[in-house]
């Protein structure tokens, strides 16, 4: 594959070696011997010599051959000629581990593009610079091309993290609960092997079952969201995004881009791709161990079998909340459960097989729901009593695993050293045990995720033939050709019908006659608005006069707002004044290197005050548009609610969808409000529009 000779090196050089302890010339070499590194190692430094038993040479042109990776640790400004070198050598990757690169302004800017340049003039790949390194477990290859300390075990979850002190501190956590590791690499400034490139490679090796991935940022997000939806198919991805509550960008000039967060992006692109995502460090360290060793299960339907009450409330609360359901067993598992158990014992769901059940009891349980075909997963809540045969009942827990093709997750509550083979047993055995109700719950919860992630149906999205795509491609190169950042109303309004959405009937008109004019072809009542580029806030501005009547009523409020923003050399809007219906908005903003994201929200004060809006990255389907809708919380308002009748809904996903369908034609869009959009019981219109290219 594209990254072995980086993830699984034959030789590995480190450039910058040194005898000093203190150092990462040292450190990198400490760590490829102390993990049993089964290549040969070849310490550079120009004055030779020996480090740790190792010849070392003076540079990397006199080392044998094969290197596969070298790590260079020296000055940043020698680093474009060392990468230089490692060329001439045929070194496959460099692992530039040394800072003072991009993160350090202009300078190292200049410095990090030199590597690139190399690299793209070469064919070396560049791992890094400012980073920690990777860590191979599998006993062939055992590299520890890193300088940090901890030591895993093999196992199956490999991690990939842009920050090396929160990746050190998954990796860390995730040997220190007792489970093993595959792969590691935390790449830093990224200049060339990127973040989708490992998930890549991680998606095709057989040993790795479960990806985990943190990140600062992407630099690519559609490469990003191509690779992880291929990937995401095949395997579970946990990702973790950091910097959530910094302050989005500030310059924005619709509701859209102001109401966007700062990770709204990424959280889509997680969505989107079927990545499962975590906002808590211990809560994804705790449900990778569930994925690398249990089944994705078939559905969010599952079984729960309890010795006591407590616990088993905490985790069935944390269950419900968390997507799953707990349906009634069917009659034949109750009956065999009746004949089994204590005649005291409860046989609903969750089962409770009373504090005093044996070794033949929780088999007796487990085998009924792994039989249940109602039922998709199974959670153990088990406390081990003193009166009990609790090595006996781990052996049925890990006998049923060997053969359950259903997940098993078990919350384990006792006193460890007392029975430390107890939990032993059931550890060893595959099954994910924690010592506390709600861990082990969230885990099973985040695994159904991924099942209904992986259920959702391809979908395409709509290519509506209707469209006139011709002449909104003039409308916005004129636009452009006039230096103009926004549309005028008009062509904004002359946009949204080319792409065959509603509006509001309408004319421009330059003063109070055309005003009048248009209001004869149009019919009272009209709404009179000023067009300005300037004038950006329409209606806190005044700009706005509602329910104009007669022509009198018109002249007048065509003259003063003619007056009042004289400065900005406005133009004039008269509309149809639309029937009262349900406002809502529909709007987008630009992401660079991905495309749109699209928002939907009820409009007025509801997007005002209660901020409910959803959003979706372009291209949006059918099924997207739906769950735009459907996820508001105020979504009742659009069924209808108190005798009121609710709006067309089909007709509102498909606004949405031929929204999407206008921003994947004309990228040159950089922010979109539809607002209000006025939604009746049949059909929708727009009734202003503010495209910003």
């Amino acid at each position: 594959m594209a990254l072995d000779a980086l993830l699984s090196p034959r030789a590995v050089a480190v450039i910058g070696a040194s005898s000093r302890e203190l150092t990462i010339g040292y450190r990198i070499i400490q760590n490829l011997l102390d993990f049993g590194y089964t290549g040969p190692i070849y310490p550079v430094n120009p004055k030779g010599g020996e480090i740790r038993g190792l010849k070392a040479y003076p540079s990397i042109l006199e080392t044998p051959d094969p290197v596969d990776v070298a790590h260079i640790v020296i000055k940043n400004t020698l680093v474009p000629v060392c990468l230089e070198d490692c060329a001439k050598k045929g070194v496959k990757a460099a692992i530039v581990n040394t800072a003072g690169f991009r993160e350090i302004g202009p300078q190292g800017v200049a410095l990090e593009e030199q590597l690139v340049a190399i690299a793209k003039e070469t064919g070396i790949r560049v791992f890094g610079p400012n980073c920690q390194g990777i860590i191979n477990t599998d006993p062939a290859v055992r590299a520890y091309c890193n300088f940090t300390f901890t030591r895993p075990t093999p196992g199956h979850i490999s991690i990939v993290a842009q920050s090396g002190g929160v990746g050190e501190v998954i990796h860390q956590r995730i040997t220190e609960l007792g489970v093993g590791v595959r792969q590691y690499a935390s790449n830093g400034n990224a200049c060339d092997v990127s973040i989708p490139e490992i998930i890549e490679h991680w998606g095709q090796d057989e040993q790795t079952k479960v990806i985990v991935v943190h990140i600062e940022s992407l630099p690519d997000p559609r490469a990003f969201l191509e690779v992880a939806t291929r990937v995401a198919r095949r395997k579970p991805i946990l990702a973790m995004k950091v910097g959530r509550t910094a302050e989005g960008a500030k310059a924005v000039s619709s509701h859209t881009g102001g109401l966007m967060k700062q990770d709204t992006a990424i959280e889509l692109i997680f969505e989107k791709t079927g990545i499962v995502a975590f906002r808590n460090i211990e809560e994804l360290c705790q449900s990778a161990i569930g994925f690398a060793s249990q089944p994705v299960p078939a559905g969010n339907r599952v079984g729960m079998i309890a010795n006591t009450g407590g616990p088993a409330i905490i985790a069935t609360d944390e269950l419900i909340e968390g997507g799953m359901v707990m349906p009634p067993l069917s009659e034949r598992t109750e009956a065999l459960l009746r004949e089994k158990l204590y005649p005291e014992a409860s046989v609903n769901n969750p089962i409770d097989v009373l504090a005093t059940a044996g070794p033949q009891h929780f088999a007796a349980a487990i085998n009924a729901l792994l039989d249940d075909d109602g039922i998709d997963a199974i959670f153990l809540n088990f406390v081990t009593p003193f009166f009990v045969d609790t090595l006996g009942v781990a052996r049925e827990i890990a006998d049923a695993n060997r053969r359950s093709h259903k997940p098993i997750v078990a919350t384990v509550m006792t006193e460890k050293k007392g029975w430390a083979e107890t939990l032993a047993v059931i550890r060893d055995s595959g099954v994910p045990t924690y010592d506390m109700p709600e861990t082990g719950a969230k885990v099973l919860a985040s695994m159904a995720r991924y099942a209904a992630l992986l259920k959702r149906p391809a979908e395409r999205p709509a290519s509506f033939s209707d469209v006139d795509a011709s002449r909104a491609r003039l409308i916005i190169t004129a636009a452009r050709q006039a230096s103009r950042a926004r549309l005028a109303a008009d062509k904004g309004f002359e946009l949204l019908t080319c792409y065959g959405i509603p509006v509001a009937q309408y004319t421009s008109a330059n003063n109070a006659e055309e005003c009048l004019a248009a209001a004869a072809e149009i019919g009272y009542p009209v709404v009179l608005k000023v067009d300005a580029e300037t004038v950006v806030h329409k209606t806190e501005s005044g700009g706005v006069v509602l329910g104009i009547g007669d022509r009198d009523a018109l002249r007048e409020q065509a003259e003063q707002l003619a007056a009042r923003f004289a400065d900005a050399s406005p133009r004039l809007l008269v509309q149809e004044q639309v029937p009262e219906g349900r406002e809502v908005i529909v709007g987008a903003k630009a992401v660079e290197g991905l495309g749109h994201v699209v928002m939907f929200g009820l409009g007025g004060i509801y997007v005002e005050v209660l901020k409910d809006v959803s959003f979706k990255i372009t291209p949006v389907t059918e099924r997207e548009a739906q769950e735009m809708i459907e996820s508001l919380q105020t979504y009742p308002l659009l069924t209808g609610v108190r005798g009121q009748a609710g709006v067309d809904l089909e007709a509102l996903i498909e606004v949405i969808q031929r929204v999407s369908q206008m921003l994947v034609d004309n990228a040159e869009i950089r922010e979109l409000d539809i607002n209000p959009l006025f939604a009746f019981q049949n059909g929708a219109k727009a009734a202003d529009v503010r495209v910003m290219i």
